[in-house]
């Protein structure tokens, strides 16, 4: 019987249609350079948040709202029934001159994601330099995720069931002084979150 449910199994990925992509990578390109009153350039530093070799596009802006910056990355990543397209765990934080990863409890309000706040990895990067605030969040269609556990389950069940394999990885860095008032730059980063959700239309599927 087990060996026929597995038969039953195999025969039915073989037949089905093969795997495609349901996000238009210019969809990337269309998050605003104005997120409510930040205001972005292109390019984000290598050593703040690293470009993974596996993503088809991205993009990748610093903005700006008043004292305060944030570096922002936004990359698709697609086809990824191929593990070597799959967004990589070792490339969202940087890697570079880093001392200690200190995880935070962040939990954010993403308009149209859900009536209730959901809970987002977040973590203080300590580096030579400086120390950054790292928030992010795997998105498919207008789903959000902030479990890796959860992100990889449900790629997973698009791929099988709706043949389609594309995610974004969208993460948000920012600067924390020597004495940082991590609440209110939590809150920041919250509501800089939401504006960016907002700008990706909740993922367009």
């Amino acid at each position: 019987m087990i060996l026929g449910l597995l038969a039953g199994t195999a025969a039915i990925l073989y037949l089905a249609p093969p795997v495609t992509s349901a996000v238009n990578p210019f969809a990337v390109y269309a998050v605003p350079t104005t997120l409510g009153s930040w205001s972005g350039v292109e390019g984000v530093p290598e050593e703040i948040l690293p470009h993974d070799p596996n993503e088809r596009t991205s993009v990748r802006r610093t903005y700006r709202n008043g004292e305060h910056v944030a570096w922002v990355s936004v990359a698709l990543f697609a086809g990824q029934a191929q593990a070597a397209r799959q967004s990589s765990i070792n490339k969202i934080f940087p890697e570079r001159s880093v001392s200690r990863i200190e995880p935070v409890s962040f939990t954010a309000r993403l308009n149209g994601a859900a009536v209730s706040s959901i809970a987002l990895p977040a973590v203080i990067i300590h580096q030579d330099s400086r120390n950054l605030l790292v928030a992010y969040w795997h998105q498919i269609g207008a789903h959000v995720y902030g479990s890796e556990y959860d992100f990889r389950l449900a790629l997973m069940r698009d791929m099988v069931l709706a043949r389609r394999a594309d995610s974004m990885l969208i993460r948000i860095a920012t600067p924390l002084g020597p004495k940082p008032q991590l609440a209110m730059d939590l809150t920041m980063v919250e509501r800089l979150a939401s504006e960016l959700y907002a700008g990706l239309g909740g993922g367009g599927r």
